[in-house]
């Protein structure tokens, strides 16, 4: 995709890029005109992304490769920036670190990625490719930190492309979760998957729930959304931790999946840790300590 492609379809989109003036990238302060803003930005960027062929389809998702991910960045007002790139130990291969910023200088992502010769696809690749690979992966990632939400708006999944490696396998814990399982596409067949686990386990996981809608929402709980919008990000945000949870812990395991446990599946998908009430947490412990008597 040429320079004037990227130009010309940034111009039919609209979008402005004036510097960012409020504390997030859609230049407003109201949560309702931030998820109407980002819906149309991944409408565009679906558009786009499909026209130019900037996604790669692995297992029958599409991934987002980096032109996209600079595109959407482009869009928005932030810009991956190379801090370094140095030789892994032994000369096996390099890796890098790349920050993303607004225009105003604000850091609101960063990233470090490696490539190494221990990858079947570059075991035999010249120095200077695997160097440009690793700050390829860097830059995808950092992006993916601020931007990732309005990638699976769009329809795709947020995992860069660059993050799958040929085989099929993964680089990193993805919201793919195990390959025998199937991700959820409702409300219905998300909390069949969480039931699968005990009560106790299911009620962290709810508590966590309205945690990441309060968290995303400004405090807002899961009854509350109106907008399909907001629903949608809250789905996969749930989504994502359910199938993070099933990735390490299987129904039947024995001790089943801890509070801590469940948080940090959140964590996985938000970057940030939630917290519930502790008296929520102590109400809880009470019951199942009776439930044991």
């Amino acid at each position: 995709m040429s320079e004037a492609e990227i130009i010309h379809d940034a111009e039919v989109i609209g979008t402005e890029l004036e510097p960012v003036t409020h504390g997030n990238l859609f230049r407003t302060d109201d949560p309702t005109e931030i998820i109407r803003r980002a819906s149309e930005t991944a409408q565009a960027l679906s558009d786009v992304l499909r026209k130019q062929k900037l996604t790669t389809n692995i297992q029958g998702r599409e991934h987002v490769r980096v032109e996209g991910w600079t595109l959407l960045g482009t869009m928005l007002g932030v810009f991956p920036v190379c801090e370094w790139t140095r030789p892994l130990d032994g000369q096996s291969g390099w890796e890098a670190r790349v920050v993303a910023r607004t225009l105003a200088g604000q850091e609101v992502g960063a990233a470090e990625a490696q490539c190494s010769r221990s990858e079947n696809t570059w075991k035999n690749r010249d120095d200077y490719a695997l160097r440009s690979m690793a700050q390829t992966r860097a830059t995808s990632k950092a992006l993916r930190q601020p931007l990732g939400f309005v990638v699976s708006l769009a329809g795709f999944d947020p995992t860069p492309a660059e993050e799958m490696p040929r085989d099929g396998g993964v680089t990193e814990r993805v919201i793919e979760g195990p390959k025998s399982l199937t991700p959820p596409n409702s409300w219905a067949k998300l909390t069949e998957l969480v039931s699968s686990y005990d009560q106790q386990v299911y009620e962290w996981f709810e508590a966590f729930s309205a945690a990441a809608s309060r968290y995303l929402f400004e405090g807002k709980e899961p009854k509350q959304l109106k907008a399909k919008a907001e629903k949608d990000v809250l789905f996969q945000t749930c989504a994502g931790a359910a199938l993070h949870l099933r990735e390490q812990f299987e129904p039947d395991e024995i001790p089943p999946p801890t509070v801590d446990d469940v948080r940090g599946a959140f964590a996985m998908v938000l970057d940030a840790d939630l917290a519930i009430p502790e008296e929520q947490l102590d109400e809880e412990a009470a019951e199942a300590a009776g439930a044991d008597q």
